[in-house]
């Protein structure tokens, strides 16, 4: 298989100063059915600790499907480990099944997975159960996080150290929704538990807006590198019970005012008990609404200044509407106060998804990029045209990427597809090799908003797609602001032959021969 690395959102611990290491590595010795997972360094052919689990069967171990998400499961192992101060290794069991959800995102609700193990875990490690009570009871309620991995102290993060010891610290329930991002002021999907790390200022106190206390817990602290798919445990009757499973965080440094978001596990109570897992409590969560039917087309574009949301799109990923003033506004656009951002994390899926999503054949991305594409977000709109019609926007491209990338070259793109069409017509916007200024938002760089056009020569119905796409690997974000989508009708049938796109200004930066690079 391709060569690739597990998403950098793994997380692990970090407690506050006052208490120090000495306290969170005794917190965390006596969860013996907390486990180290070990995934295939497909570089050095050795097994790397990657994310962390919890023992729910006797062989079944409960982790976060982006941990496994595209491997195999002779691509892991599991290392159980003792209560004793240098947690002694008690047995390391390869992994021989992999269960998880068919869709995946970051933060959709169903970052979980279950490894099925070679054998049992030793006699000595009894299996956690689960919260199977309504979850939006334990809302200001406390919990414990752990985990193996980066650890560190508040004030600092983590520093990118570890000293292979499960840590483990003290947090507050804030909030079951989606995973609320303090870059955007907005939560992203759904089903997530969220934790901020105080240390008793306002400034750190990032979930103040749903009414969290800035006072920290005696043994306060948040996860970091090394620990997804660790557990959220919560105290019923003096039983701690997973009520989730980590997923990520809102910073990469986990200090003071970092947010911890852990997927609910109660939505997943019939998978966890077909191989074994056991609740506490009955509680049923309310099926999910379904999804109002799509309307027919008409003629043009509707809400095409995005001044209502997303309503006349569809969205898959991670998306947000952008108000031109306000402190994550971008370069305004020429016109109107909203722009649609879609971004390449948090709830970016599978490229494959993204093509089937718009109409596009399956590799797409990856022939247009010309690297490994692991995943993207997009937004589409279908409507009828005229031949001779002009369609028009503005876009501008956002990165936290290297400017150049050529490893880990992120790239926005625009897509149309139609039965009049002979092939989908599928272009570049912008990658990390386009011209960038320094960005006013929550991105480091920007290309600054481009117009782009492209005339309609077959009278049809067409679906226009947006997107941004991670190229060679995770971790990274980057951004597309759309704004000023028009179809504009010409009076007389042009004379033009053939299909083009034709972009102003600054934007002839796309003409360059687009560099192809091997995946390594």
């Amino acid at each position: 298989m391709t060569s690739q690395s597990i998403q950098t959102s793994v997380r692990s611990i970090v407690i506050n100063d006052t208490v120090g290491a000495s306290t969170a590595q005794a917190l965390g010795a006596p969860f013996t059915s907390v486990t180290e997972i070990f995934s295939l360094d497909f570089d050095t052919d050795k097994f790397e600790s990657a994310c962390t689990g919890s023992l729910i069967a006797s062989n079944y171990v409960l982790t976060a499907q982006h941990c496994v998400q595209d491997f195999f499961p002779e691509d892991f192992r599991v290392q159980f480990r003792s209560n004793d101060p240098e947690n002694s290794v008690l047995a390391d069991i390869a992994v021989t099944n992999i269960f998880q959800d068919e869709t995946f995102g970051l933060l959709d609700g169903t970052d979980i997975a279950i490894l099925k193990l070679e054998e049992a875990a030793p006699d000595s490690i009894d299996p956690l159960r689960l919260f199977g009570f309504n979850p939006e009871n334990l809302i200001g309620e406390d919990a414990t996080v752990l985990g193996f991995g980066f650890n560190g102290l508040g004030s600092v993060g983590h520093e990118d150290t570890a000293d292979g010891l499960r840590w483990a610290a003290e947090n507050t329930i804030d909030l079951l929704d989606g995973g609320f991002d303090p870059r955007f002021s907005q939560t992203f999907g759904s089903n997530i538990f969220n934790l901020d790390f105080d240390d008793g200022s306002d400034d750190n106190n990032t979930l103040s807006s749903f009414n969290s206390s800035s006072s920290p817990l005696t043994n306060e602290g948040a996860t970091a590198p090394g620990d997804s798919g660790s557990p959220l445990l919560v105290e019923v009757d003096g039983e701690l019970l997973i009520a989730g499973v980590l997923s990520g965080g809102s910073t990469t440094t986990s200090e003071f005012g970092d947010i911890s978001w852990f997927t609910g596990v109660v939505e997943h109570r019939e998978l966890i008990e077909d191989v074994g897992g056991e609740f506490v409590g009955n509680f049923v969560p309310t099926p999910i609404p379904t999804p109002t039917p799509t309307p027919p087309p008409v003629y043009g574009i509707n809400n095409g200044n995005f001044e209502d949301g997303f309503n006349g799109w569809g969205v898959l990923g991670a998306t947000n509407i952008q108000p031109r003033q306000s402190r994550n506004a971008s370069t305004p656009a020429p016109n109107d106060d909203s722009k649609g951002l879609i971004i390449n994390e948090l709830l970016a899926t599978p490229d494959d998804e993204v093509e089937e999503f718009l109409g596009l054949s399956e590799g797409s991305l990856e022939e247009l990029s010309g690297r490994w594409v692991p995943e993207a977000s997009a937004i589409k709109q279908t409507f009828k045209a005229k031949e001779g019609d002009i369609l028009t926007f503005d876009f501008n491209f956002l990165t936290d990427e290297l400017t150049p990338d050529d490893d880990f070259n992120d790239f926005s793109f625009v897509s149309l597809t139609s039965d009049v069409l002979d092939n989908p017509f599928l272009e570049l916007l912008a990658d990390t090799f386009s011209d960038f200024v320094d960005s006013d938002t929550v991105f480091f760089s920007e290309t600054g908003y481009q117009s782009f056009s492209y005339e309609i020569t077959q009278a049809g119905t067409y679906t226009l797609g947006f997107g941004v796409a991670d190229a060679g690997g995770f971790a990274v974000d980057s951004g597309l602001l759309v704004d000023n989508v028009n179809l504009t009708s010409t009076p007389e049938p042009t004379t033009t032959i053939g299909l083009f796109a034709s972009v102003f200004g600054a934007f002839s930066l796309l003409k360059r021969k687009r560099k192809q690079c091997s995946v390594n």
